[in-house]
């Protein structure tokens, strides 16, 4: 999948679900988080369990899981480590759950309806979602390079 097609697949179904919502989050980096997570749909976690958001299965989901290989950042330091992530049966399932677990989680509400995107990103991260030290760069710097404040005007 080259990144026009997995932006033709993303941004629809990101809009939609932000849409339905009132829009409490910054499309940009939503997409930002899916180009980031999946290496622009190349993952194996998002070809075999169309996972997009990389969200971590715990002992309380329900749902279909997928074991993948990750790299953690813990006290400076990169560990490779397999874990459990939520699989899903389409795309449009996993952009819901990713929605369900950023509006609905107290640890993420300063995400939410936020001044801008860095705000969003810095909250998003600072609310647990990710352990790279760089997480915060890393996303502004896709939406920034890739011209994804155009989908945050977008209805």
């Amino acid at each position: 999948m080259n990144k026009k097609e997995f932006l033709e697949i993303i941004v629809p179904l990101v809009q939609k679900e932000n849409s339905k919502r009132g829009n409490p989050l910054y499309n940009s980096v939503v997409i930002a988080q899916a180009i980031c997570e999946t290496g622009w749909g190349a993952s194996t976690l998002m070809m075999n369990a169309k996972a997009i958001f990389g969200i971590k299965a715990s002992s309380n989901w329900k749902g279909k899981v997928y074991n993948a290989k990750t790299k953690e950042y813990y006290s400076r330091n990169v560990y490779n480590i397999v874990d459990c992530f939520r699989a899903y049966n389409t795309y449009e399932e996993s952009i819901k759950d990713y929605f369900d677990l950023i509006c609905n989680s107290s640890r993420y509400k300063k995400a939410l309806y936020t001044g801008s995107p860095t705000e969003c990103i810095t909250a998003i991260k600072n609310g647990g979602y990710a352990t790279s030290p760089v997480y915060i760069k890393t996303i502004m710097s896709i939406i920034d390079n890739n011209n994804l404040r155009q989908y945050d005007k977008a209805s």
